[in-house]
């Protein structure tokens, strides 16, 4: 199968999504940029991340939709911590990967649904593993209430 091109117009639109994702980080991060608790952050704006996306995703209907948002947002983020952007990145690419192997193309609704959902829950690991290495920390210091980070998550 031949995989599709994207179009001038399809990266623009990218473009746009991307920036509105980091309007909306904008607005939400700064509520729960004191919290301690791993996962909270993420999941906040989680919402937000599946709109766009799913917004992204229905539009252009092409394999690697998901991983350009996630590159072209954690571009901007990149300039803000590099950790940020391999997570985003990281997420948007597995996500996109899982959603690929189960139902091959983003034909069918239910692939468009469960690639958006996944996109932040998979940002998850990335951010762990970033946070112990840079931190020098172990998993029980990084995720201090286990239980509750799993029932966020």
């Amino acid at each position: 199968m031949k995989p599709d091109k994207f179009t001038v117009q399809d990266i623009i639109f990218i473009a746009i999504l991307s920036a509105a994702l980091t309007i909306a980080g904008l607005i939400t991060m700064p509520l729960v940029m004191t919290v301690t608790l791993f996962g909270l952050r993420n999941m906040v704006s989680a919402i937000f991340y599946s709109i766009f996306s799913i917004l992204g995703i229905m539009k252009i209907k092409k394999r690697g939709t998901l991983t350009l948002i996630g590159l072209f947002h954690g571009t901007v983020l990149l300039m803000m911590a590099p950790v940020m952007f391999w997570s985003i990145l990281s997420g948007a690419f597995l996500s996109e990967l899982i959603a690929s192997l189960i139902f091959k193309s983003y034909q069918s609704d239910k692939s468009k649904v469960l690639a958006a959902m996944l996109f932040i829950p998979m940002t998850l690991p990335t951010t762990l593993a970033f946070t112990m290495a840079i931190h020098g920390m172990t998993f029980s210091q990084v995720v201090e209430s286990p239980l509750i980070s799993i029932v966020i998550s």
